[in-house]
């Protein structure tokens, strides 16, 4: 898998991620091999610790985020026990290549090749998957647990987001009034969305 600058999501018994940079990989897997990769966030199900191999840098592992209908289904398809969840747990193997002058300066040797840090719990979110195929299962939520840390943040979101939404709900305003509101919120989400770089998401979700 190679990318860059966009969001994927896969599952399968192995999954190998190569040359990627600035992406976010949602992935359900046995295991996964990460290598040569730079500022990517990795949202993780795995059964065997993410080997981590090569010239790395900035990489940051989270716990799984997602689910649709038939999830369970192909977890069991590929064999992924959603009860065993070593996200956090990378393995670094090898050094850096000391030919690469940006990451192995002049003088140093050896230089142990660059781990994974997790996830700040506040930055974590959960990725949705349009229903567009209107595809019916038996899975209903997220099967890999969050750890409790995520949970309390992912908590503290919806609480926040329903007090918005139970404020707006009680506002008495007229039709027009509704229409500018509505238009502020459109106005200020897609600022986020250019802001933030999730606009290339929806991108790739269009296939553009």
């Amino acid at each position: 898998m190679f990318g860059h600058n966009c969001c994927s999501w896969c599952y399968w018994q192995v999954v190998k991620v190569e040359h990627c940079e600035r992406v976010q990989i949602v992935a359900a897997s046995k295991r996964i091999f990460i290598a040569n990769c730079r500022e990517c966030i990795f949202y993780l199900g795995v059964n065997h610790q993410p080997l981590i191999v090569g010239d790395n840098h900035k990489l940051q592992v989270a716990p799984f985020n997602t689910y649709y209908p038939q999830l369970g289904e192909h977890l069991a398809q590929v064999g992924v026990d959603p009860n065993v969840n070593k996200w956090d747990q990378p393995f670094v193997l090898g050094v850096v290549d000391p030919h690469d002058s940006l990451s192995h300066p002049a003088g140093v040797s050896d230089v142990q090749a660059e781990s994974a840090t997790c996830l700040d719990p506040d930055l974590f979110t959960d990725f949705m998957i349009p229903s567009w195929f209107e595809a019916e299962g038996p899975t209903k939520y997220n099967p890999f647990t969050l750890p409790e840390v995520y949970w309390a943040s992912q908590r503290k979101k919806n609480a926040s987001l329903e007090d918005i939404q139970k404020n707006i709900r009680e506002l008495e305003l007229d039709d027009n009034r509704k229409k500018e509101l509505a238009c502020a919120l459109h106005a200020q989400f897609k600022d986020w969305l250019y802001a933030s770089g999730n606009i290339r998401q929806l991108y790739c979700l269009q296939g553009e």
